[in-house]
């Protein structure tokens, strides 16, 4: 069953795709991408989240999340948004901040790899410096990977993807390296062997875009499986 939200706190301070601060049965807070972010953004999210942590990513634990309509309909106008449904949740990483750009040479330099090829691998672009979409919690030296609503991009390019990510002073390192390559696709075909069982996990209603479930979503997950098998050609390591 999934989790319950019993508490629709506030909209989060950062984000395009205004997830909210809940609180779920459990007691524990989440930040809660609902209808308002759009079922492309869950879609990605979900699946990104499964083949990230089984890449081995340190993404927070996340799971699905039902938001009752009668709490969205007892909530002030400016939490309505986020809808009743099942929705994504990401659990709140406490004592995490934003990562600044100061920090980066604080973050391990295999972490950093790790990210740049696995944002590479989803086609992500939406990790820079003015948005790295990441989280450092100084007190124990952690990074926290969050957000990956733009995943499976289809107009990915790979130009403005080594001129902008957050890590990109570390691509040369992996794209000149065969035997880094190499150990970098072991861990991707090990991490692709979840995606079956995230897209089988899904809520059946994610396919659709209405209550209705006559107008399809913007998300096609045999599209987004075809983006990550781009691993097995010879170009997938190609640079512009």
């Amino acid at each position: 069953m999934p989790l319950t939200i019993i508490e629709i706190i506030k909209p989060a301070e950062q984000g395009l795709s205004t997830p909210f601060l809940c609180r779920g049965d459990d007691d524990a807070l989440y930040f809660v991408k609902g209808r308002n972010s759009g079922r492309a953004s869950q879609w990605a999210e979900w699946l990104a989240g499964h083949v990230g942590r089984a890449f081995g990513l340190p993404i927070p634990p996340f799971c699905l999340a039902q938001v009752p309509a009668n709490l969205v309909r007892e909530c002030p106008a400016e939490l309505r948004p986020i809808g009743a449904g099942i929705a994504f949740a990401s659990r709140q990483r406490e004592a995490a901040q934003w990562l600044e750009p100061a920090a980066i040479g604080r973050v391990p330099v295999s972490l950093r790899r790790d990210v740049l090829v696995f944002d590479w691998w989803i086609r992500n672009l939406d990790r820079t410096r003015g948005n790295p979409n990441l989280l450092w919690a100084p007190a124990s030296e952690e990074l926290v990977v969050i957000d990956h609503n733009q995943a499976f991009d289809p107009d990915f390019s790979a130009s403005d993807f080594l001129a902008n990510h957050l890590f990109s002073a570390d691509a040369e390192a992996v794209f000149s390296d065969l035997v880094e390559q190499a150990r970098y696709l072991e861990r991707i075909e090990r991490a692709l062997e979840v995606w079956d069982s995230a897209c089988d996990n899904a809520p059946p209603e994610w396919r659709w875009a209405n209550d209705e479930q006559d107008v399809p979503a913007n998300f096609d997950p045999d599209a987004a499986r075809a983006v990550l098998a781009c691993c097995s050609t010879p170009y997938f390591w190609r640079r512009p």
